[in-house]
């Protein structure tokens, strides 16, 4: 069971030209070290014969849904109701989510990025959106210790959009095409200096933080490639990533 560290205080910003709220909150966990436990009893689960690496519930493996760069793992069950149950009734008030929507998790993983510059697709060189719905939200969980990179806020240059919502994401995919249709530099991860987007907000990554977002923000992670690229869940970017959905 996880339990929240005492003394938590939000901090509720308006970020971008869009006044977006988003929601930062330090120290969310009085012992991420248990979750930082569990995914690395899981890769070491997956160094055993492949008959008992079957049996095992939780183990990393490649995203195959999204264009995540890595290896994710299913958070249990009880983690996503410690983690989320002291934060749904001020996602209504914080996000303006209306009263009567009811809120369903998804896609909840511990995740670690291992994919190489050279291994990325051309749209993983890019900020993404998760959804161009505006009641999903999106937490991520900063849990891995050290050094790392954080996450990055982007305007669109051409068109100013900092969120994609159904009527613009038409627009914007149309102008990313093109973009990636006439890159011809190699691939690499999106830095705070992109020639298409603008980095309007970046948020420092520091073990046990927390940070929610809607979903249809223009974002990505911005990473430090010699400690951010690794499998290792002590000692690369491990990261809890959690999304609830308002339907």
């Amino acid at each position: 069971m996880l339990t929240l560290g005492n003394n938590l205080q939000p901090q509720y910003e308006f970020i971008g030209q869009e006044q977006t709220p988003i929601i930062i909150i330090d120290n969310y966990l009085s012992e991420p070290q248990k979750l930082i436990n569990l995914a690395q009893s899981a890769d070491e689960s997956a160094a055993l014969s492949d008959e008992n690496h079957a049996q095992n519930q939780g183990e990393f493996k490649p995203d195959e849904l999204t264009q995540y760069p890595g290896l994710r793992m299913p958070l249990p069950k009880q983690c996503v109701v410690d983690y989320l149950k002291p934060l749904i009734q001020g996602f209504y008030n914080v996000f303006n989510i209306g009263q009567t929507l009811t809120p369903y998790p998804k896609d909840n993983t511990l995740s670690l990025i291992t994919k190489t510059e050279q291994q990325l697709s051309p749209i993983q060189t890019l900020p993404h959106f998760d959804t161009n719905d505006p009641n999903l939200i999106a937490i991520i969980h900063y849990l891995g210790e050290g050094e790392h990179g954080g996450t990055g806020f982007f305007r669109h240059k051409k068109t100013g959009f900092e969120t994609i919502s159904t009527k613009r994401k038409n627009t914007y995919v149309t102008h990313a095409q093109q973009y990636l249709e006439l890159d011809n530099t190699k691939p690499s991860y999106c830095t705070t200096q992109h020639s298409e987007f603008e980095c309007y907000k970046h948020i420092d990554y520091k073990p046990n933080r927390l940070i929610v977002f809607p979903g249809y923000l223009l974002h990505t992670s911005l990473l430090n490639t010699p400690t951010d690229i690794s499998p290792c869940p002590r000692t690369g970017r491990l990261t809890a990533n959690m999304f609830v959905h308002f339907k």
